[in-house]
């Protein structure tokens, strides 16, 4: 606790405004892209989808959620960093909206793909702004995932609520996100960010841009965990309401209970990694929550009953945790020595989450839910193989360095 205290004495009072926007926008997106998995049974009974057309809805999300990576590093150069905040993350507000309005597919495609952009911005820019602020320090960043693990805890209540007072109830829970995201806008056009255009100045206020994190090995490992994780997290945010429910073993009620445990143990473990991130490296933490995760989903696909799959959920989630602001870490100060290199890597993992839904989708279609699931194991087995392979080469540059110094 006195490591977050410091941070937040640190950092003066114009930062902090910024940072509980910062960690507003995480707690709505969390509400938001959590309820999508929450309300997707529903949503596809009322607008009659098949797997396949919902696993596209949730891998044009992701494709959003990449292009907006990408165009978040660029953006900041023509309008400034706080223009293109605000006007990237009003799609949640706008797509959640259009969700209600019609089930044409090509509607739906558009709407998700606000979301997705919303979603990368906000990733992006808070990444960036609190790995800037933190310098380095795991702890902030996992502080800052934690809001998303609270607004994502909320997201099942929230539908299962609106469900017992309405008989369309995914509709209501949908509108407050719709106003939460809107809440939100309205609060950052206060944020004291620096709006500086970089691009039509003179000669020496342009800011030069750099790919120079392409030649560094830290940026492709660390690339490739996030790439794996997000094809894990990618599935569980919009599969897994619709696997509990598919597996016969319990009711949609209860579906949205024991989702919301997933993130209630990503809340408590991320909490606990922010404190964890003072006493251990993040290849240390990445290995740790990378074997977690492979573990408990193996167990999850291969569960029958309401306490294994409780269970499974569980250690899942706590193995999740702390999995994207430690691998943000992971790269060291690559983010603050290269501006653009964020939009890139946010761009590039998360093409796990726009292959990995669709693919889940399309094996359910032809084997069931459980067939489609196990499926991402794949996924999990290789982030394992990443982590390992990211200890090593940690051991071999410290091994180097203390061989030069002697």
């Amino acid at each position: 606790m006195e490591q977050k205290q410091g941070f937040f004495r640190s950092i003066g009072r114009d930062n902090c405004y910024i940072v509980a926007n910062l960690f507003y926008a995480y707690f709505a997106q969390g509400i938001a892209v959590i309820m999508l998995g929450a309300v997707l049974p529903a949503l596809k009974a009322d607008y009659a989808l098949n797997y396949q057309v919902g696993g596209m809805l949730l891998s044009v999300q992701s494709i959003g959620y990449a292009i907006s990576g990408l165009g978040a590093g660029f953006l900041p150069l023509y309008f400034g960093l706080k223009n293109s905040f605000i006007g990237m993350t009003s799609g949640l507000a706008i797509g959640m909206g259009m969700l209600l309005i019609s089930g044409n597919p090509v509607w739906l495609l558009i709407a998700m793909a606000l979301i997705g952009i919303n979603k990368g911005s906000v990733t992006n820019y808070n990444n960036q702004i609190i790995s800037d602020l933190a310098k380095g320090n795991a702890g902030p960043l996992n502080l800052l995932h934690a809001f998303f693990a609270i607004g994502a805890c909320l997201a099942p209540v929230v539908v299962l609520l609106c469900g017992k007072a309405d008989p369309t109830g995914w509709r209501l829970a949908v509108l407050i996100a719709a106003v939460v995201g809107a809440l939100g806008l309205l609060a950052m056009t206060r944020m004291k960010l620096d709006n500086t255009r970089s691009v039509g100045k003179s000669e020496e206020k342009k800011v030069p841009v750099s790919y120079g994190f392409f030649r560094e090995k830290i940026f492709w490992v660390t690339m490739l965990i996030g790439f794996f994780y997000q094809a894990i997290e990618g599935v569980m945010m919009g599969w897994l309401t619709s696997f509990f429910v598919d597996s016969g073993v319990m009711t949609n009620d209860f579906a949205q209970v024991v989702t919301s445990t997933l993130w209630i143990s990503l809340l408590v473990g991320r909490l606990g990694c922010s404190g964890l991130a003072a006493r251990f490296r993040p290849y240390q933490m990445i290995l740790v929550m990378a074997g977690g995760q492979l573990l408990f989903l193996y167990a999850l696909v291969h569960s029958h009953s309401f306490a294994a799959m409780m269970a499974a959920t569980i250690g899942l989630g706590l193995s999740m945790s702390g999995m994207y602001g430690t691998t943000v870490s992971n790269a060291g100060d690559l983010f603050a020595r290269y501006p653009v290199c964020m939009g890139f890597f946010v761009l590039m993992t998360s093409m796990g989450a726009v292959i990995a839904p669709a693919i889940v989708g399309i094996v359910a279609d032809a084997a069931g839910m459980r067939t489609g699931l196990a499926s991402v194991l794949l996924a999990a087995a290789a982030l394992v193989i990443m982590a390992v392979y990211n200890l090593l080469s940690v051991r071999k540059r410290a091994h180097a360095a203390v061989s030069a110094a002697s």
